[in-house]
């Protein structure tokens, strides 16, 4: 087990500080930064994404679809919410997070943009090495789509009973 000198508050503020570090450099089309902030294994990182392709993804696939899809999206944002990062040893962490993007998708081809936004659940591990938190781990997954309480009732999904006082 590695000793640091932090205390569990500052390794947690590293993490925090890694995963803005991943999604700053998506925002400005660092891939050098995006890949080094992964851990460079093929047998071992592994991330699942909200989009094609729905299979695990090794090291080298999904930094490939990190670039493709970043490269075409213009005037890319992001804002993290409800941020928990949970510190299972001092080189070991897990963090969850809803992440809203936005931006404009361009295709080149066609000369035309359309708008891209997502709101997504996202957990991330990360592993200490090499003076730094790496991510071993992704998984990203889109909200359910989540009908109004009238909504439901309307499909039959769900019936509204009577308060009893």
């Amino acid at each position: 087990m590695t000793s640091h000198q932090w205390t569990r508050e500052q390794l947690r503020r590293q993490v925090k500080n890694a995963i803005f570090r991943v999604f700053d450099a998506a925002k400005n089309r660092d891939f050098g930064i995006l890949a080094s902030m992964h851990f460079q294994n093929e047998s071992l990182f592994s991330k699942f994404d909200y989009s094609a392709p729905y299979k695990r993804q090794t090291y080298s696939q999904a930094l490939m679809h990190e670039e493709v899809a970043y490269s075409n999206i213009t005037d890319f944002n992001y804002k993290i919410e409800d941020l928990k990062i949970d510190l299972f040893a001092e080189e070991f962490a897990i963090a969850t997070f809803h992440l809203e993007t936005g931006g404009l998708f361009v295709n080149d081809y066609r000369f035309e943009g359309s708008p891209a936004r997502s709101k997504l659940r996202v957990t991330m591990v990360f592993l200490w090495k090499d003076d730094q938190w790496l991510i071993v781990h992704e998984h990203f997954s889109k909200f359910p789509d989540e009908p109004t309480t009238s909504e439901q009732g309307k499909k039959g999904t769900v019936r509204e009973k009577p308060m009893k006082i």
